[in-house]
């Protein structure tokens, strides 16, 4: 069992050019000796940004629960206007990516609880790229970490590369 208050969790940020802003309050107890089957952490998106680069989850569902706010959610081509109550459930291997963007005028606010399956595999469509992450057991009394690898992918023949004899 394992119980925190929200209100005891500070804001986290994480910042990429103008685009990409988000603060993250983690929900999910990384430093314990077992991996959580279930990931939860609530996002605050200032007006205009990104959460986080356009992506599609291999391994892992994900569930957004807006809280406070509008937004929009790109999935695959279509664009979904979201607002206060909002819930989507985003499957794994879609073949559709997704983004949260705060189109609104003031902060939008989110739960996101997804699956913690490990590893994950995910792709990042505009910028060619996959990303592999697993999580690595912690030293007694340290938090989780993770190892993270980002490779770009570029398509090949299944032959290609290999010896001829």
């Amino acid at each position: 069992m394992y119980k925190r208050n929200v209100n005891d969790i500070n804001w986290v940020e994480m910042q990429h050019g103008q685009l990409f802003q988000n603060e993250r309050k983690m929900l999910t107890p990384l430093h314990e000796a077992y991996i959580p089957k279930v990931g939860c952490s609530i996002y605050r998106l200032k007006p205009g940004k990104r959460a986080f680069p356009l992506h599609e989850h291999l391994a892992n569902d994900e569930a957004i629960l807006i809280t406070r706010g509008v937004g929009m959610l790109q999935y695959g081509e279509e664009e979904i206007a979201l607002i206060e109550g909002d819930y989507i459930h985003l499957p794994a291997a879609s073949g559709r990516a997704h983004h949260m963007i705060n189109s609104g005028e003031t902060d939008l606010e989110y739960l996101c609880i997804s699956s913690m399956l490990s590893p994950e595999i995910v792709k990042y469509p505009e910028s060619n790229k996959l990303g592999a992450m697993s999580y690595v057991a912690p030293a007694e009394g340290e938090a989780r970490s993770r190892m993270v690898t980002f490779l770009r992918h570029e398509p090949v023949e299944y032959w290609d590369g290999e010896a001829d004899e």
